[in-house]
């Protein structure tokens, strides 16, 4: 009977260390696996952390870019600036070229009124043998040489200061037509800008959000493997 008793206790520690060692051949398995893993999320999370750095590099790049544009943005408002001088000083000389051409165009026409009330021979002798004596008379002769090389001259004139707002005109309306497209150019400019931003910074958002997770998870596998090697300790002193 003492046999037998004795002859179980030794079954029962022989098979509960069996188990034992089952149990920690398991753990080293569970524990190997883990630290598979481990490596594999550190070796992702390594290159997250280098494409990160190379999406910085090039965010610098992207800096530098940033403001070569603005200061072509600034340049441009310069020449948005001086344009805006042109065209205020361009519309300044159109609205003066036209009071004078509607002035030189009523006195012109007093001219021609006067003319036609003069315009035959008859009448200019008329006009010309009125005078009191030879002086007024040679006066008025050379009144009516005079008028007339005004009243050409005018006509000229006239012609000259037409063809001035014409050309001022045309300048205002290629000044006008430069601005706009500084505007466009200046818009687009910004355009460019604005989406170079929004895309690198999505980039380097996705490559830090990666690194973060790789370390969580990399933190959670370390943990696992910790709580696993305590119990292989357990494990070994009580086989012990």
């Amino acid at each position: 009977m003492k046999l037998f008793k004795l002859l179980l206790i030794l079954f029962i520690v022989f098979s509960a260390a069996g188990a034992m060692a089952q149990s920690s051949a398991e753990l080293k398995r569970k524990k190997e696996a883990l630290q598979r893993e481990i490596d594999l999320l550190q070796k992702n999370a390594n290159i997250a952390a280098s494409s990160k750095k190379l999406t910085l590099s090039q965010i610098n790049s992207l800096n530098a870019k940033i403001r070569l544009m603005q200061s072509k943005i600034g340049v441009i408002n310069s020449e948005m600036k001086n344009l805006d001088n042109q065209i205020h000083e361009n519309t300044n000389t159109v609205h003066t070229l036209k009071e004078q051409l509607e002035q030189l165009r009523k006195e012109y026409a007093s001219m021609i009124r006067f003319a036609q009330r003069n315009r035959n021979s008859y009448d200019k002798m008329m006009f010309i043998f009125a005078a009191s004596d030879f002086n007024q008379a040679y006066k008025r002769i050379t009144y009516l040489q005079q008028f007339s090389n005004y009243r050409r001259k005018q006509s000229d004139y006239i012609t000259g200061k037409e063809k001035d707002l014409s050309y001022k005109i045309v300048i205002l309306d290629k000044n006008l037509k430069q601005k706009s497209s500084l505007l466009q150019e200046q818009e687009n400019e910004r355009n460019k800008l604005g989406k170079s931003k929004n895309e690198q910074a999505k980039v380097l958002n996705k490559f830090s959000r990666e690194e973060r997770q790789y370390k969580k998870d990399i933190a959670a596998r370390r943990k696992q493997s910790d709580y696993i090697t305590g119990k292989e300790k357990d494990l070994s002193y009580k086989i012990v």
